[in-house]
């Protein structure tokens, strides 16, 4: 996993898939004056226009390697989980738990703003996660 996006974005691209990734959660988990470019680009040490170019190909790092880390597990598999979910919180046939929550953002996007405003009155990007009982991330 640790290729380039090379092939994906440009010339650019030669960071490791992963920096773009660790570049993409730190501002995901930065809020109010965190969330500054400029403040993120000085905790990791790389620029501010680069901070921008990673979260602009963060995405396409997930989507170039979904198939090597998203994986739906097997018959026998699913029966494995299904037995330990039912053996520990009593849920039949179940391999798995969803979750979601918002990833709150520090100004309002230029485009399209009120698709990212929340019911909470912030503006904010979803997330969805499905968590299995071996503690993979799908």
């Amino acid at each position: 996993m640790m290729k380039s996006l090379a092939s994906v974005g440009g010339k650019w691209d030669k960071w490791p898939v992963l920096l773009h990734i660790m570049v993409f959660l730190k501002c995901l988990g930065s809020y109010g004056n965190e969330a500054y470019l400029q403040k993120i680009s000085w905790a990791m040490g790389i620029s501010k226009g680069s901070i921008n170019d990673s979260l602009m190909r963060a995405p396409l790092a997930f989507v170039k390697f979904q198939k090597k880390v998203i994986k739906w597990p097997d018959e026998e598999e699913r029966k494995q989980i299904g037995a330990r979910i039912k053996q520990a919180h009593g849920f039949v046939n179940c391999v798995g738990i969803i979750d979601g929550t918002l990833f709150p953002l520090a100004f309002a996007p230029t485009l399209n703003a009120e698709d990212y405003f929340t019911r909470k009155g912030n503006y904010a990007n979803m997330g969805l996660s499905v968590v299995m009982i071996l503690q993979r991330l799908l």
